[in-house]
């Protein structure tokens, strides 16, 4: 049911994403938060980098002119699939100075950004990652303690794969509910649950 919500939400937004005069906001078909097991099992590759470019700009298709923004990630470790040393998204929408269009929860990203990313369908999706913005975690460091950990898309700290699933609140809501950075997952945890996570079930019986 999840992934015909988005792709119904990508044949509406093809629609849409004509080259505009003003920014134009478009709302995003509501996305089903994946569980951990779905996240993992329906990207086709899964990579931690670093943002070295974003780039937004108009692109010829059959229909018109199009706004899609270019995210090229340096890429660190693939742990699924295979991935290029420079792997370019490609999003939908964008902002051109006083053109484009935005679609609203659109993950955005800026040069230095570094990211666990479960890729799918780059290319041919309107979001190149499983779930929409639930396909994207933040690896941040806490300024505190300089220990880095994972955070989801509205950088909420990840304590545990099972929160994976949880609906992505605004980020206006999250000083009260907030989860404390120390039990925040470390990248090398996480990514190690994600292994885990490929191994099939016979296998580790045996």
């Amino acid at each position: 049911m999840r992934s015909k919500i988005l792709r119904m939400s990508l044949i509406h937004l093809r629609r849409v994403f004509l080259f505009v005069a003003t920014a134009t906001v478009v709302s995003a078909t509501t996305v089903v938060a994946p569980t951990f097991p779905e996240l993992v099992a329906e990207a086709d590759c899964i990579v931690r980098g670093t943002v070295t470019a974003v780039e937004v700009r108009a692109v010829s298709t059959p229909g018109g002119s199009v706004i899609r923004t270019f995210v090229t990630i340096a890429v660190e470790e693939c742990v699924k699939g295979s991935a290029p040393q420079e792997l370019t998204l490609t999003l939908a929408g964008g902002r051109l100075g006083q053109k484009g269009a935005l679609v609203a929860g659109m993950p955005e990203f800026k040069i230095g950004d570094r990211e666990i990313l479960f890729v799918q369908g780059n290319g041919r999706l309107f979001c190149p990652l499983v779930g929409f913005y639930h396909g994207r975690y933040r690896v941040l460091t806490d300024t505190a303690t300089g220990r880095d950990h994972v955070a989801r898309n509205n950088r909420t700290p990840l304590t545990a794969t099972t929160e994976v699933g949880l609906p992505m609140l605004d980020p206006a809501r999250l000083p009260a509910l907030s989860r404390p950075v120390a039990a925040a997952l470390t990248p090398a945890a996480f990514l190690a649950q994600v292994r885990a996570q490929q191994i099939p079930a016979h296998a580790i019986l045996r």
